[in-house]
């Protein structure tokens, strides 16, 4: 996954700009938004269109790839279904949620054809975070994947990235807060519960006052779609 250094600067502007349109010349009278992020870890289509009740969030002509996300869109509040379907049209998995104003979520799009899983999460700062640090959180949504443990360079890796088996929408709720991470660029490794290393990627750079996310993403031991550490950049508030 890209890792787009000016997305969250960019990201902020647009978030208060959507967050505090308003109907008139008036203050009084914003427009209920939230803003949303779109991931799509899902490794048994080649691309897939995400929908909020039956509207395209995205061009249809131009679906979002695999190991790939869109920046932020806006979305009116109240019970929304996000659907999102593969490129032949057919529906994966749909999910209503209560959107609420001024909220920032991300969607991480995974599983397989038998199972496909979204998981909705609530971005919100950590106001512990200091300027000169990054926020990070990590997410294990591989197949064929179990207790896995995700270290930062020589670090120690945090209790919240220790032994983590596939999410699901409960552990997503539990590990969607951000934590301080020093900036600079390392190298991450995720290992098994054996202590096997399992995937790594080096030269990820992560910028102070920045959130994202580590997410684990494909198959164990598939040629066509191998385990990979994808990074996400994030809007928070």
């Amino acid at each position: 996954m890209k890792n787009y250094r000016l997305f969250n600067f960019i990201s902020l502007v647009l978030a208060t700009f959507l967050l505090s349109s308003c109907l008139k010349d008036n203050d009084d009278q914003k427009i209920p938004m939230a803003l949303f992020t779109m991931v799509n870890g899902y490794s048994d289509a080649n691309a897939v269109v995400y929908y909020a009740d039956g509207g395209a969030l995205q061009n249809p002509n131009y679906p979002m790839e695999f190991k790939s996300y869109r920046p932020i869109v806006g979305l009116f509040t109240g019970a929304r279904k996000i659907a999102v379907s593969s490129e032949y049209n057919s529906i994966l998995t749909d999910t209503t949620i209560t959107v609420k104003d001024s909220t920032i979520y991300t969607s991480f799009l995974f599983g397989t054809k038998s199972k496909p899983v979204q998981i909705i999460t609530t971005d919100r700062i950590n106001k512990e975070i200091k300027n000169t640090e990054s926020g990070l959180r990590f997410f294990n949504l591989a197949e064929g994947t179990d207790q896995v443990t995700l270290q930062i360079g020589s670090e120690t890796s945090p209790s919240e990235w220790t032994n983590r088996a596939k999410e699901t929408q409960n552990s997503a709720n539990a590990h969607q807060g951000f934590i301080a991470q020093k900036s600079g660029t390392f190298t991450v490794t995720a290992r098994d519960k054996a202590g096997k290393t399992i995937a790594t990627r080096s030269e990820i750079k992560l910028a102070g006052g920045y959130y994202y996310s580590l997410i684990l993403i494909g198959k164990a031991n598939d040629e066509n779609k191998p385990l990979y550490i994808g990074l996400v950049a994030q809007a928070a508030n």
